[in-house]
């Protein structure tokens, strides 16, 4: 199997129902994924999990169980959530495919990939999605769909076995930032411009955080582009500081 679907998480967020923990177990055994991460999924190693896994009792013994989503991708430099509404801060891509196939390209260059999966009842809430470089929809015949948990990773899952069954030689590729370097960079650049007096919209920081996010994640970032980040960062604070210090005195 191919050393690049080891590098994709498939990460549930607080999975409610056992039986769909044992069902995506299953999906991912046939596709060749491995990697299972859950947060706060509750007390879910039940019988009904165990027999709805189904000869995936390989997948279920090494998950990883995690308190938070930052825990859950910190590792990773491709984060992907899922959902099916469309608003304000939800810059979603209706040809998930051609997303799938560029995360597809990371992991063969050898990047690690996260798949976000929300809550069976209302998804992922609105500071998970913000966490997120990407956002697919899985296109239906209904405007409201109601994909079960496993369906939906499936056809996820599937397309990544697809396309990574045999992946090609690919050139190294330069070292992407991860989740938790990103959060630093996010922190970094939000602290200069307070410094500075930048003063976000509504007097809300949170508000220009989830815009910065959304400019970062356009584009895969590099840790070389994130150490320039944080030199500009730095930069505007210490011209900050020389303001409030005022001028140098003249030598005598």
């Amino acid at each position: 199997m191919s050393v690049s679907l080891d590098l994709i998480s498939i990460v549930l967020v607080e999975p409610a129902v056992p039986g769909n923990i044992g069902s995506v177990a299953r999906v991912m055994r046939n596709t060749g994924l491995s990697r299972l991460t859950l947060v706060r999924p509750g007390d879910w190693r039940t019988p009904e999990c165990e027999w709805m896994a189904h000869g995936s009792a390989d997948v279920l013994d090494e998950a990883r169980v995690v308190e938070d989503l930052e825990e859950a991708v910190t590792d990773c430099q491709i984060v992907i959530g899922t959902t099916h509404r469309v608003g304000r801060f939800r810059v979603v891509d209706d040809d998930y495919r051609a997303s799938l196939a560029e995360a597809s390209g990371q992991a063969a260059a050898g990047r690690r990939i996260a798949v976000l999966f929300g809550r069976e009842k209302d998804g992922l809430s609105r500071s998970e999605l913000v966490r997120c470089q990407r956002l697919i929809r899985i296109p239906s015949a209904v405007p409201h769909p109601s994909f079960n948990l496993s369906h939906a990773v499936l056809l996820v899952a599937y397309e990544l076995f697809r396309r990574l069954g045999d992946p090609p030689r690919r050139a190294p590729a330069a070292p992407l930032a991860t989740a938790a370097q990103i959060d630093r960079v996010v922190e970094h650049l939000l602290e200069a411009m307070l410094t500075i007096g930048f003063r976000p919209r509504n007097e809300d920081p949170a508000n220009f955080e989830r815009v910065l996010r959304r400019f970062l994640g356009r584009a895969p970032l590099e840790r070389r582009d994130a150490a320039v980040l944080h030199r500009l960062a730095g930069q505007v604070g210490k011209f900050a500081r020389r303001l409030r210090q005022g001028p140098d005195e003249p030598s005598m």
